[in-house]
């Protein structure tokens, strides 16, 4: 058993080590902190067109690529797979898309949108728009792209941590967290637009987490 003094060496070691550790300059917490906000912002904004949250991610990456699969999906966002197939439930009966088997692996579900879901695409990315500008206010443009960078960094470098996620339990339509993956439709089946969507939140390309 240690004596006093090295108990209190340790004591003092933690309280040292506690001190410095302050919420509001905390990476993880400023982080999750403006996610959140700029979801209830966007959300707020959104949901009076009968679109939760929890869709929007969805929607962004079908207006950027068709035809992926519900596990690229939920790997691309990213999202649980359970979560993923509750929320596109709710969203093939709202009808914003609809799925299909893969014809060249039936073992695969395709997800495309509907007449209606590309159609909100342009009612619902101007908020993105005013959302982002809103959060971006005061900065100019070098300010923007560099806080751009460093985040997509940060993304990069997390995502090579392989550490198991928590497991939750979620209703469809709200964003729980899930390991990425960059894959598509197996069999190509896809309609590529080829152009980038400027909402939140967004496909992050890695600089080659």
């Amino acid at each position: 058993m240690p004596g006093p003094r090295k108990m209190r060496a340790r004591i003092e070691t933690v309280d040292a080590t506690t001190a410095r550790f302050v919420i509001e300059e905390s990476l993880g917490y400023l982080v999750n902190a403006a996610a959140r906000l700029l979801a209830r912002s966007l959300h707020h904004r959104i949901s009076r067109h009968g679109v939760p949250i929890g869709q929007w991610p969805f929607l962004m990456f079908l207006w950027e690529e068709e035809g992926l699969t519900q596990k690229a999906l939920s790997h691309r966002i990213p999202i649980d797979e359970a979560t993923t197939v509750r929320t596109l439930d709710r969203m093939e009966r709202d009808g914003w898309v609809r799925r299909t088997r893969n014809p060249y692996d039936r073992r695969q579900t395709l997800v495309f949108l509907t007449e209606a879901g590309h159609a909100l695409e342009k009612v619902l990315l101007p908020y993105a728009s005013e959302v982002n500008e809103m959060a971006m206010q005061g900065l100019d443009q070098t300010q923007r792209t560099h806080l751009l960078k460093l985040l997509q960094g940060l993304v990069a470098r997390l995502q090579t941590d392989h550490a198991p996620w928590p497991a939750t339990r979620s209703v469809a339509g709200n964003h729980t967290a899930h390991p990425p993956e960059n894959e598509s439709a197996g069999g190509r089946v896809r309609e590529r637009k080829g152009r980038r969507r400027t909402g939140q939140p967004s496909k992050v390309e890695v600089p080659p987490k």
